[in-house]
């Protein structure tokens, strides 16, 4: 007996645990949706849920029908041939979920394609009973109305909406509807950061994206980044090697969503930290390139400290330093993209700026920091290696005096034990060779050289006029009393009619744009006066290239060539008046300025002529398309550095990499002062510009109208 009740338990016992089962499996059946929700007797519809399989059972308004197919997640049925319209039901066990209601019409859907995709985006739907003699098939995504291409009783092709958003594609005929699956809505709404480079990290947000990395194609201007998180509306993905700026896009299930330009920037550029050494907290001011005004991209550390950002710029970061730093490397990462920069100690001495930054042998420098000594004795300065006097003390000034033989280079500051490393120092300024506004030297000079002897050449009218290295003037060429004539000949026995421009060749010989004469002239080391070419337009501008080539500007006439018979030939087409001085550059390049009523320069490429900087008239920096030239009368090139120089309305511009900047002039203002200045770049004045030149080291010559002189900017 007690055998059988033991018997009887264990029976019960399975029985229990079979029942569980069985419940947790039908607990275990859900259905999120389905589609079609009308059409005939063998319309195929589709469910999708979880715990869907074979044994699951579909009934139409209580007739069952046939599983074609069952995969867990998604179940596919046959509508019943004996089905009617009614509540659509699933069956598990004993456990029924009604999931919505069927309607047996003509109007049904059988396959949609594609099922994701932006706005934009064809999507065809088939089906059946789409035609109507009464009034067209309406299609809707997610509740709002798409544009329906095309339409036959079996086909319709519908454009998804901007912004339609994830949601179920409905068709309606007649006052009939059929509901079709969900399209899942793709857009790129940011992408952050915009810039960078080559393994930058970039986060992408937007919607209708796959959480599984390898469902998600990302490509920057067309070359595959690699994924390394993704949600439903997000991406983190690392920018490729080898990326080009171009769009960011996204493509799933062959569907492509076009999203912002990502720039392709370089490094960031480290050109000058002040101070270089100062204690915890301090303020640093790093000036460069490349860098973010957004904080959050932006990364500096000092020794492998991170430090503080106070403020950010594309140009300009404001950081503090960490405490703890103690000595070593600066590095600045910008979006992934790294820079080292100079050495930094922690310390009590530091420099944060010399007020003026240039200057000449005899200027006064403000050296302004931090741990001076208030004895005078205890503090020693060097530009560049070479001892300077200190005339005045504080705490966090000391006040020297440029030394002879000053080069560009380094100031440091040495006080105990401590050495402090400045900012640079550049060897700079603006001189006068010889001449003055109240002196007579000149009468109205339009164009100055200098040979490789020390000696400059100035066009005065009708004469061309010598000052040696000691400042002596003389005329050169042409006659004695200035007046006009065409002759060629030694020295003053030859003449000239208004001379306009000059150039110098690697000989020393002058050629000189004779305006009246219609010719240009050569004057060799000796004085002896020749025509090199007769030509048939009044000449507004001259250049040179390094193979002694010439050319010249000619007054609403373009620009010319000249060949070694002393034949012209036009570069280019058009009724423009190249303006003073031109240059070449190593590629065969030519560059002009325009005239006042056409602020800005041109360049000649293969005889084919475009704008290279400006067309817009004012006085802003900028880059080549966005900064403003007011009163153009000449450039010139240095081939060794690839800057150039422009006079621009009593000042000079400076153009290296695609930038535009004023490096003298109007004292150091933003608009336009004229005067006669000498001193430190920010300080000097000039009045009406007459032309410009480049010597051999590199320093520029001014001549001009009201000031009657020689002036150099010094600039190595």
């Amino acid at each position: 007996m007690k055998n059988k009740l033991y018997l009887l338990a264990f029976i019960v016992f399975i029985l229990s645990a079979c029942k569980r089962d069985r419940n947790e499996s039908i607990h275990a059946v859900n259905v999120t949706s389905f589609w079609p929700n009308s059409g005939n007797a063998g319309t195929i519809v589709t469910f999708q849920g979880q715990g869907l399989n074979k044994n699951t059972l579909v009934s139409f308004n209580g007739a069952e029908a046939r599983v074609i197919d069952a995969r867990d997640t998604i179940l596919i049925v046959m509508a019943p041939q004996n089905g009617s319209s009614g509540a659509l039901v699933v069956k598990e066990g004993e456990r029924k979920i009604e999931v919505g209601n069927y309607t047996y019409q003509a109007l049904s859907m059988h396959r949609v394609a594609p099922l994701n995709g932006p706005a934009g985006t064809n999507v065809s739907i088939y089906g059946a009973g789409f035609g109507s003699l009464n009034s067209p098939a309406t299609v809707t995504i997610n509740g709002k109305s798409a544009l329906v291409t095309s339409m036959t009783d079996t086909l319709l092709v519908a454009t998804i909406p901007e912004d339609a958003g994830t949601g179920k594609l409905i068709v309606a005929v007649d006052g009939k509807s059929v509901d079709g699956p969900a399209f899942t809505f793709q857009k790129i709404n940011t992408i952050k950061p915009v810039k960078g480079g080559a393994g930058t990290q970039v986060v992408i947000d937007g919607t209708g994206f796959e959480t599984t990395l390898a469902a998600n194609t990302v490509t920057f201007n067309g070359k595959a980044a690699n994924i390394i998180a993704a949600t439903a509306n997000k991406l983190t993905v690392n920018v490729p090697e080898g990326v080009t700026t171009g769009p960011v896009a996204l493509t799933i299930n062959g569907q492509k969503t076009v999203g912002q330009v990502f720039t392709v920037v370089p490094k960031p550029q480290i050109n000058t930290v002040a101070p270089l050494s100062a204690p915890a907290n301090t303020r640093v001011e790093i000036a460069g390139a490349n860098f973010s005004s957004l904080l959050d991209e932006v990364n500096v550390t000092f020794n492998g400290k991170a430090a503080k950002i106070l403020g950010a710029s594309d140009n300009r970061l404001s950081v503090e330093v960490p405490a703890g730093a103690g000595m070593g490397k600066m590095v600045i990462a910008v979006n992934g993209q790294q820079s080292d920069g100079p050495l930094f100690k922690e310390q009590a001495l530091g420099i944060s700026q010399l007020i003026p930054d240039n200057g000449l042998a005899g200027s006064e420098v403000v050296v302004k920091g931090m741990g001076f000594d208030n004895n005078i004795a205890s503090n020693q300065v060097t530009f560049n290696g070479i001892a300077a006097t200190v005339t005045a003390v504080t705490d966090s000034t000391l006040n020297v005096v440029v030394p002879a033989n000053i080069s560009t280079g380094l100031l440091k500051v040495t006080t105990g034990q401590l050495v402090a490393d400045g900012p640079e120092f550049r060897r700079a300024g603006v001189i006068t060779i010889v001449g003055g506004p109240q002196l007579n030297v000149f009468a109205d000079p339009k164009a100055v050289v200098g040979d490789s002897k020390g000696n400059y050449f100035v066009a005065d009218i009708n004469v061309i006029k010598k000052v040696d290295a000691t400042g002596n003037v003389s005329i050169f060429a042409g006659r004695a009393d200035n007046s006009i004539g065409y002759a060629d000949g030694q020295g003053t026995a030859a003449a000239f009619s208004y001379c306009t421009n000059m150039v110098i060749d690697a000989q020393d010989n002058l050629y000189i744009s004779d305006g009246n004469n219609r010719a240009i002239r050569k004057v060799t080391p000796t004085g002896m006066v020749s025509t090199v070419a007769k030509v048939s337009y009044y000449m507004t501008g001259l250049a040179i290239d390094k193979n002694n080539g010439l050319y010249f500007g000619a007054q609403y006439g373009g620009a010319y060539r000249v060949d070694a018979a002393g034949n012209s030939s036009q570069m280019g087409v058009g009724y423009y008046t190249p303006t003073g001085t031109m240059a070449i550059d190593n590629k065969g390049v030519l560059y002009f300025a325009g005239d006042f009523e056409n602020p800005y320069i041109s360049k000649i490429a293969d005889n084919v002529k475009s704008l290279y900087a400006g067309n817009l008239y004012g006085f802003a920096n900028g880059s080549l398309t966005t900064a403003g030239f007011s009163n153009l009368s000449g450039l010139v090139y240095n081939n060794t550095t690839n800057e150039m120089f422009v006079a621009d309305n009593s000042a000079i511009r400076y153009i290296y990499d695609g930038q535009v900047t004023r490096i003298t002039g109007w004292s150091g203002g933003a608009s336009p002062a004229f005067g006669y200045a000498d001193g430190t770049l920010n300080k000097a004045l000039f009045n009406s510009i007459n032309a410009i030149s480049i010597d051999r080291d590199g320093n520029i010559l001014v001549v001009e109208r009201y000031n009657k002189a020689i002036r150099k900017i010094i600039l190595r």
